[in-house]
């Protein structure tokens, strides 16, 4: 398991040194478990400062959504501890809760109320809650105050969702494919503007996608789940210069590929040439030698995942 987010080497791995004021973590988990007929989540333990970004990858079914759902309250959890801002979920989850912006792809709201409706009555829930810093919000996002929940298409809905999220001022965002209905415009402004919410208010996100390109703009450091294991967590800064691309020609990807490697997360070979991911911590001086003949590439985090959960 690699050192997760928040731990004392987070100037080391690359991220933003804050000050004593900020080193709570927004969101802590130990240990996080849960227990499905036909699915597992197996004690997962990350950290996210307060300031940062992490990003949560995986495939469908490997546990993204639940991990939201149990540090959001939504979910049960059968063994392990949450934290968030500070406050241990278990006993204090009003004042947990109450720290924890959310946008889930799910509904959240009154079908059939408006929004100015919805937000002034949720509001009532969070101490922070702004009517004027609501209504701003809505107006950034051009969305109506009259307009209903159940009128409004997915990416609207996840506009709206946002734009209360932000009127409570939370310490904590918890994400799930925020972006995944978003127009390419929108999406660009969504996460400018997220970015600048992170840094003025110093909250911790957990940011959960398939558009890894999104969390390549964004994000200060990278999850990865698979089958409710949790594979890899670190900065991102750490996760490019420990892994990188090699390609070569087809013959160079024959002799590596017969070499078993175990610096080598995985290989494809064609007729026209190869292309392999290297853990840089773990070469041979076979690798070593091997790679100074072949072009290496920064790894990006697409084809990181897909060697990561094939190996």
């Amino acid at each position: 398991m690699e050192k997760c987010l928040g731990e004392l080497q987070i100037a080391e791995n690359g991220f933003r040194e804050e000050d004593e004021k900020h080193c709570k973590s927004s969101i802590k988990t130990e240990g996080l478990s849960k227990k499905y007929r036909n699915f597992q989540l197996q004690g997962v333990t990350l950290e996210v400062p307060a300031g940062n970004i992490l990003g949560l990858l995986g495939r469908n079914g490997a546990g993204k959504t639940t991990v939201m759902k149990l540090l959001s309250g939504h979910t049960r959890k059968s063994g392990g501890k949450i934290w968030v801002a500070g406050y241990d979920l278990d006993r204090e989850p009003i004042s947990a809760k109450e720290q924890i912006g959310l946008m889930l792809d799910e509904p959240m709201f009154f079908e059939t109320r408006s929004l100015w409706e919805n937000g002034v009555a949720f509001g009532k829930f969070y101490p922070a809650f702004g009517e004027d810093t609501f209504r701003k919000w809505l107006s950034v996002f051009r969305l109506k105050k009259s307009d209903w929940p159940g009128m409004l298409s997915k990416g609207d809905r996840m506009k709206f969702q946002f734009a209360f999220a932000l009127s409570h001022h939370p310490k904590t965002l918890l994400l799930d494919e925020p972006t995944g209905n978003l127009d390419p415009v929108f999406r660009k402004e969504f996460l400018e503007l997220l970015q600048e919410a992170v840094e003025e208010e110093q909250i911790g996100v957990l940011f959960s996608s398939h558009l890894t390109s999104d969390l390549e703009q964004i994000a200060d450091g990278v999850a990865l789940l698979e089958q409710g294991e949790l594979l890899y967590c670190d900065s991102m800064e750490m996760l490019k210069s420990r892994y990188c691309l090699l390609k070569g020609d087809p013959e160079m990807g024959k002799r590596l590929k017969m070499s078993k490697e175990p610096g080598i997360l995985g290989i494809q070979v064609s007729r026209v040439g190869f292309e392999a991911m290297a853990d840089l911590q773990n070469i041979s001086d076979n690798l070593r030698s091997i790679m100074e003949s072949a072009v290496q590439e920064e790894v990006d985090l697409s084809k990181w995942m897909y060697y990561m959960i094939k190996h």
